[in-house]
């Protein structure tokens, strides 16, 4: 779903920041596949876009920032998946498929792994509920619901446990073999929260 008005005009200009951006995003996710991110160059990058280097850096920062705005995309994708859960117990059922699908759909195991590692050592500057953290907020919520309904395993509030379980999945996500059942072992971890 866009964020955008369908009734608000998008310029000639605004379309092309558009267009220049999604060109620099595909070729930037294309280099670290390839040379991997460490290796990746920012020229590289915008010489495979038809850019210049000062264009990239208007458009991303640095080049975490691509991995931040691909790690967002793919946490928008996972809490759609999750917002048509009815419960917490359903919604941790459904997290492993979401999640590893998305760590899938990146097409490279290394680069989904930089993704959430760059993502998991992000400053921690501003509170929890203003972080632009679709997923967090989601667990968050579903956590609280499924407190409410006595869902959560004894002993731990809907806070914590979101932030255990979640920083519980980015250290698997991390550490794991992408060739071994991602899907079991983080549907084992997702049973430790329920009671």
């Amino acid at each position: 779903m866009s964020a955008v008005s369908p009734f608000v005009r998008v310029g000639a200009r605004e379309r092309q920041r558009q267009e220049t951006r999604s060109r620099l995003f595909d070729a930037a996710l294309a280099e670290f596949a390839s040379v991997g991110f460490d290796r990746a160059s920012v020229a590289d990058i915008a010489r495979a876009a038809g850019v210049s280097r000062p264009s990239f850096y208007f458009h991303f920062p640095t080049k975490e920032h691509v991995l931040f705005e691909l790690q967002w995309r793919q946490e928008l994708e996972i809490v759609e998946r999750l917002r048509r859960c009815r419960t917490l117990a359903e919604a941790l059922r459904e997290l492993p498929d979401a999640l590893v699908d998305a760590l899938e759909s990146v097409g490279d195991a290394e680069l989904a792994r930089d993704t959430a590692r760059i993502y998991a050592r992000r400053p921690g500057e501003l509170p929890v509920d203003e972080q632009p953290l679709p997923l967090l907020h989601e667990v968050v919520r579903l956590f609280q619901e499924g407190a409410r309904r006595g869902e959560l395993r004894a002993g731990l509030t809907a806070e914590q446990g979101a932030l255990l379980f979640l920083t519980g999945v980015f250290g698997y996500v991390m550490a794991a073999d992408p060739q071994q059942d991602r899907r079991a072992d983080l549907r084992a971890l997702t049973a430790l929260y329920l009671a």
